[in-house]
């Protein structure tokens, strides 16, 4: 007996290549094959994880953002502008995303359009969604880009009101580290934000830091030195005090001090200080996990993290706890970015150098993996199909980091959640099986997926492989940037194959690595889903799908 729905899936007639289209639903993607449009909402979510920096390898940055913004603002003029600020915020707050920047663009849109329930949402979001002042500075510039071409104001009532909101409902101690760690980004200040904003401090710590913030550290000891304060007033005053003297002095021993003393971070300290190895060690102490991902190539460099160190085995062992990665919000992509810079012994800009820990690389692997949701295994037989074609050779999110080498992490985590997975790599008529990488690490992963000669994108091919080898996959995922055309069968019509020959519903998941349109997934048929790669939730999304739950 046939699976429910394979009758209804049946293709007719000979196979029709990629370079025509299916039907008139197809479009014609960047490549000059024929795939379909993903809908606005998927666009939303494929932009906030990969937002539109450095384009893909067929269209450039400035048009992939202004078909970003196009697809937003029609999500918003189909009254659905306070469903796209929930998704917004769900990003933001769950980590889903790797970089801040595309949901703090999104949310400058939202709260810049015209329509009144979408601009509400937008404001009454700023502090959950800007939650460092970084943030804050990068959505007012973005509101102030935006001005002109949305044909709108900017410092009314509602912006003076989120931004002063913003200062006022945070604890006086957490505002005092936020605005001496993060001076000025973009061109703004904190001393811009609260004169244009006419904000009034809440409570008498707030006073305090705004005081700090547009008066100077003398007029703040001039105005509180005789006063009998509170303990909350008087710890604010103790920490500027700190952060001040550091700024003064050249003896490594007070400021190892004043670090321990006072919790100080590494923007808070002059150039000079970080020449010091001692100065590291104490800052390691206590440092961010994000801010360390950031410096394990400076501080093996400078012989901080020494082979078989303390310094080391703590490093090695923050990486390797889960709760400190959920705590922190480590997003994957940061993850891989570290251990992809690290694994080479030399930045991308400048002349450092270093010789890669082999105990701080496989902590490395280990947090890749651990910084996503954890989520159980289906029970089914996965083929997972890596793209490794040319146009997978763009780097996303910015970084050094390619499409190919995403997908290839991407599908090492799917292989570890799930029990009974297949990869193949494919490029062009090319395909290669990959049976062993369960029992390597994803640097080793990502060395073999580099050897795989690229050529032109045809993303049927890992389905033709299933049906040549009798293989019953029930679930295909494909990670690529959908600019398939080369292949003489679509994807979709080769899955109906797959399903006719093997008797089984095979499902086909579209794991999209950029952010531009195109899906190869037919978004009529209900065995076909399209996912953004590199969503921290993404194996969650698979598994609902997979198992009838979506």
């Amino acid at each position: 007996m046939e699976p429910e729905g394979i009758d209804s899936m049946q293709s007719s007639g000979d196979p029709l290549s990629q370079a025509l289209p299916l039907n008139d639903e197809q479009m014609l993607n960047s490549a000059g094959g024929y795939t379909w449009e993903v809908t606005d909402m998927t666009r939303l979510h494929r932009f906030l994880c990969f937002g539109s920096e450095g384009g893909t390898y067929y269209i450039k940055e400035q048009q992939l953002s202004l078909e970003n913004a196009l697809a937003l603002i029609r999500l918003i003029e189909e009254g659905r502008g306070c469903e796209v600020v929930q998704e917004i915020k769900t990003f933001s707050q769950e980590g889903r995303a790797a970089k801040p920047n595309p949901a703090l663009f999104a949310l400058a849109v939202c709260s810049q359009h015209s329509d009144v329930k979408t601009k509400q949402a937008a404001f009454k979001a700023v502090k959950e969604v800007c939650r460092i002042p970084t943030h804050l500075f990068s959505f007012i510039q973005f509101k102030k880009d935006l001005k002109e071409g949305m044909k709108c104001g900017m410092w009314g009532r509602a912006l003076r009101k989120a931004v002063a909101d913003w200062y006022n409902e945070k604890d006086a101690m957490c505002l005092a580290l936020a605005v001496t760690k993060y001076k000025q980004r973009n061109g703004w200040s904190h001393k811009d934000l609260l004169r244009l904003s006419h904000m009034k401090p809440a409570n008498e710590g707030i006073a305090v830091i705004t005081k700090y913030i547009t008066k100077g550290w003398k007029d703040v000891q001039d105005s509180y030195r005789d006063k009998e304060n509170s303990d909350d007033i008087t710890k604010v005053l103790k920490y500027f005090e700190a952060v001040e003297k550091v700024k003064h002095t050249d003896d490594v021993l007070e400021v190892i001090h004043l670090i321990e003393e006072h919790r100080l971070v590494r923007e808070q300290l002059l150039t000079n200080h970080l020449k010091s190895k001692e100065v590291w060690q104490t800052l390691l102490k206590e440092m961010p996990l994000a801010a360390m991902l950031r410096n394990l190539g400076k501080m093996t460099a400078d012989e901080v993290l020494e082979l078989g160190s303390s310094e080391v085995t703590l490093v090695c062992e923050r990486l390797q706890n889960e709760s400190v990665l959920k705590q922190a919000q480590i997003h994957p992509f940061n993850v891989l970015v570290a251990l992809e810079t690290y694994n080479k012994g030399c930045g991308n800009r400048g002349k450092l150098k270093w010789e890669p820990n082999k105990d701080i690389l496989q902590a490395l692997d280990s947090a890749f993996y651990k910084s996503f949701k954890n989520v159980e295994a289906t029970g089914k037989h996965f083929v997972l199909g890596v793209d490794v074609s040319a146009s997978m050779s763009s780097t996303v999110l910015g970084s050094s980091v390619s499409a190919a080498t995403a997908a290839a992490a991407m599908s090492m985590v799917v292989a570890q959640t799930e029990v009974d997975c297949q990869i193949v790599a494919f490029s062009d008529k090319s395909m290669v099986p990959c049976p062993n990488i369960a029992e390597m690490t994803l640097a080793q992963v990502m060395e073999e997926f580099k050897k795989i000669p690229m050529g032109s994108t045809d993303c049927s091919l890992p389905i033709l492989w299933a049906m040549e080898t009798n293989t019953a996959a029930d679930v295909f995922i494909i990670f690529t940037d959908n600019e398939t055309w080369f292949g003489d069968i679509h994807p979709a019509e080769a899955l109906r194959k797959h399903r006719n020959k093997m008797g089984v519903f095979s499902k086909l998941i579209v794991c999209g690595m950029t952010s531009n349109g195109f899906t190869v997934a037919d978004p009529d048929d209900r065995g076909m889903l399209d996912i953004c790669g590199f969503d921290s939730g993404a194996l969650e999304v698979i598994r609902n799908f997979v198992l009838d739950l979506i």
